[in-house]
């Protein structure tokens, strides 16, 4: 039985997203009405691809602390992931705590890839759709 006691606390939060990885850069482009959607000439070869348009996270850089044993088994999302929740935890002052080894904190977190039904019909597009004669192989 949950105890009425406990409370949900947010203290810290952090994004790395298309318009910046830090609340100073984020809040400066959204009151700029900048707009980080770009053409992804890439995507030129799958002919069911109904856009070519995206707003990808591109300043992200890999901290150094991340080292090749303990990212090889997480792919790009999961990579940022970690990193924002690490972030979010640094904003807090609680990275490194040790109530985050106790068991009485969690931390949660989202990603905006879309639903899965779009994922899996975008890698049915991309595993069924051969590259058009005319556009560079993808790098």
């Amino acid at each position: 039985m949950a105890r009425p006691d406990r409370r949900v606390v947010v203290t810290g939060a952090a994004a790395i997203s298309p318009l910046g990885q830090d609340w100073a850069s984020i809040r400066a482009r959204l009151q700029a009405r900048t707009n980080a959607v770009r053409y992804i000439p890439e995507w030129e070869v799958f002919d069911g691809l109904n856009t070519r348009l995206a707003a990808p996270a591109e300043d992200f850089e890999l901290p150094a602390n991340y080292n090749r044993k303990t990212t090889r088994s997480m792919g790009k999302v999961a990579v940022m992931s970690v990193r924002a929740t690490e972030l979010a935890l640094e904003a807090a002052g609680l990275l490194g705590h040790p109530v985050l080894r106790s068991g009485m904190a969690g931390v949660a977190y989202g990603s905006s890839s879309g639903s899965h039904e779009a994922t899996a019909e975008f890698g049915r597009c991309s595993m069924s759709t051969p590259p058009k004669a005319s556009a560079p192989p993808p790098t």
